[in-house]
């Protein structure tokens, strides 16, 4: 790893990574809004969108633990330029399809639902170990809290931009822009130097399953990345599930158009870009403990005011105080974890980890569907509300926010010591 400079905006590899980044989740968001749209569209059903939206998972939750091997053996690098060429062409199809054939088969949608995911799990297991090699371990919590607003910035670009596209040129067509930003993406990556694993790594020579066996063991041993695995696939349960339900509440039950639409859903992204900006400024005053209980008591809230409320402001509102939360919420874990697992593991850990996580969203996807068609968009907010809860208990029981500040100190102490 090349000696890193004071800033990491004045580090050119660091700021390719951005770029790219942001450019990809801004068309990434795009599309998270206009294929559930399409579905709905076609089929006028809450319970399918959310069984495509589980089975678009299935190959990520398949193809996640050698994938973290293969980071951890393999060019990073290459592996994301691969992944991003893949989800590039699939993603292609849909608009292809439609202006042949002139109808989309809901089956294409599931289709590439799926190989996304496929892809989706390489890139993650490669990005997700790539940052400890870009800038300083020191820098960690600045970096992933300037991703964060990237990813923020685009979130709140992407359903705005994606409800006017979609009354323009159709839901299909409006994918192409998440094509574009993959093209973008994979320019970027190219264009960085440094490298995204150690140099001086050996290569494990052992099977495949006695790599993901020794990430599995080194997560389970250490407490707090094990806790916050757990109690971050309870958070993952209810999630992305919220925003199905609030697709269906927009579009079935308050019969708002889709630029509307795309307005309140954007307020998530909105509190996300507030968050992540703020993060500097906040650590100055509070530790890593405190912003990670704060955050966890801060998404106990939302669900139940969503259970209570119709009004699209109130929505709007709610959804900016999710969004403030989760990125205090997702910039402290993230930090934890790639400041505490070595790089020879991180690949495999990260993967193993987001396999933890996610294991839970198509069961929550296809439940948020099922209570939702069935018994009523506040049912769920109201389910969710209590696994938040849950969650919530269990930091207080564990003090899991304490745990991680110790640890997190500890790590950054000792890796200075053997600069």
């Amino acid at each position: 790893m090349e000696e890193m400079v004071s800033s990491i905006w004045k580090n050119k590899d660091f700021l390719w990574l951005f770029t790219g980044r942001t450019i990809s989740q801004l068309g990434t968001s795009i599309t998270t809004f206009a294929i559930p749209w399409l579905l709905l569209q076609l089929t006028g059903s809450a319970i399918q969108t959310g069984i495509a939206f589980a089975v678009g998972f299935v190959p990520y939750l398949l193809l996640s633990l050698p994938a973290g091997v293969w980071a951890d053996q393999h060019n990073r690098k290459t592996m994301m330029i691969i992944a991003d060429s893949g989800r590039l062409i699939l993603l292609l199809s849909i608009p292809l399809t439609h202006l042949l054939v002139g109808e989309i088969p809901v089956f294409l949608l599931y289709a590439v639902q799926a190989g996304v995911s496929m892809f989706s799990a390489l890139f993650d297991a490669a990005y997700g170990a790539c940052l400890p090699n870009i800038v300083d371990r020191s820098q960690l919590q600045e970096g992933n809290a300037a991703l964060q607003t990237g990813f923020s910035m685009s979130r709140i670009g992407g359903p705005v931009i994606a409800g006017i596209l979609i009354s323009l040129l159709g839901a299909a067509n409006t994918l192409l822009f998440d094509v574009a930003s993959y093209a973008v993406s994979i320019l970027t990556i190219f264009f960085i130097r440094a490298s995204f694993s150690e140099v001086s790594k050996p290569k494990n020579q052992t099977n495949m399953l006695a790599n993901i066996s020794e990430g599995v063991r080194y997560i389970w041993n250490i407490k707090v990345i094990r806790v916050l695995a757990l109690s971050s696939m309870l958070v993952n349960l209810v999630g992305p599930g919220m925003d199905i339900a609030l697709i269906y509440r927009i579009k079935n039950e308050l019969h708002l158009a889709s630029d509307w639409a795309g307005i309140i859903m954007a307020g998530l992204s909105c509190g996300m870009v507030v968050g992540s900006l703020g993060i500097g400024q906040v650590k100055k005053r509070f530790s890593m403990g405190t912003l990670m209980m704060i955050s966890t008591i801060g998404l106990v809230l939302p669900p139940f005011i969503l259970t209570l409320s119709t009004n699209p402001i109130v929505i709007l509102l709610v959804q900016f105080l999710i969004g403030f939360m989760l990125v205090a919420w997702n910039v402290q874990t993230t930090t934890i974890r790639q400041s505490v697992i070595p790089d020879h593991l991180l690949g495999r850990c990260v993967s193993i980890f987001r396999l933890i996580v996610w294991v839970s969203v198509p069961v929550g996807g296809t439940a948020s569907g099922f209570i939702t068609e069935k018994w009523g968009v506040s049912i769920f907010f109201l389910f969710a509300g209590c696994v938040l809860c849950v969650v919530f208990l269990i930091f207080l029981k564990t003090k899991l926010h304490s745990a991680a500040e110790s640890y997190f100190k500890i790590e950054v102490s000792s890796y200075k010591k053997l600069q």
